[in-house]
């Protein structure tokens, strides 16, 4: 398992691509899309520490959007890692073991690049999402 990227609410989603640019000097990989499901508009910053890790910059794209509440109080801010894994369901019941509730409909969804992907909240609370590596 290993850190894939870093997901970020935030309000303005051109301004925190030119932040990231201007004072990191980082590049943003691909060009923004659109989530409908999520109703969500997200692009993906290449923060330079090597293949596929980056942060996910997430705007919400309507009041009903689920990251809306998260921008609502807390302003914005970080909202949940992604750690890359090699079995999706493997590792999704090693988290169960452990007193995670898996988020959903406990099946796997396609997310980002088409791969597999599950949400759950780890045993301390912590948003998580599990993404399976590229076979």
């Amino acid at each position: 398992m290993k850190l894939h990227h870093i997901g970020k609410v935030v309000e303005d989603l051109e301004k925190e691509i030119e932040y990231y640019k201007n004072t990191f000097g980082m590049k943003i990989t691909g060009k923004p899309v659109i989530d409908p499901i999520q109703k969500v508009e997200v692009a993906f910053v290449d923060v330079g520490f090597g293949k596929n890790l980056t942060i996910e910059l997430i705007k919400p794209t309507s009041k009903d959007s689920p990251v809306q509440k998260f921008l609502n109080d807390r302003g914005g801010g970080i909202h949940h890692l992604c750690y890359e894994v090699k079995d999706l369901i493997k590792a999704s019941e090693e988290f169960r073991n452990k007193g995670a509730l898996i988020l959903g409909d406990s099946v796997p969804g396609k997310g980002h690049d088409d791969r597999l992907t599950l949400w759950l909240y780890t045993q301390e609370k912590e948003l998580v999402e599990l993404v399976e590596e590229n076979k």
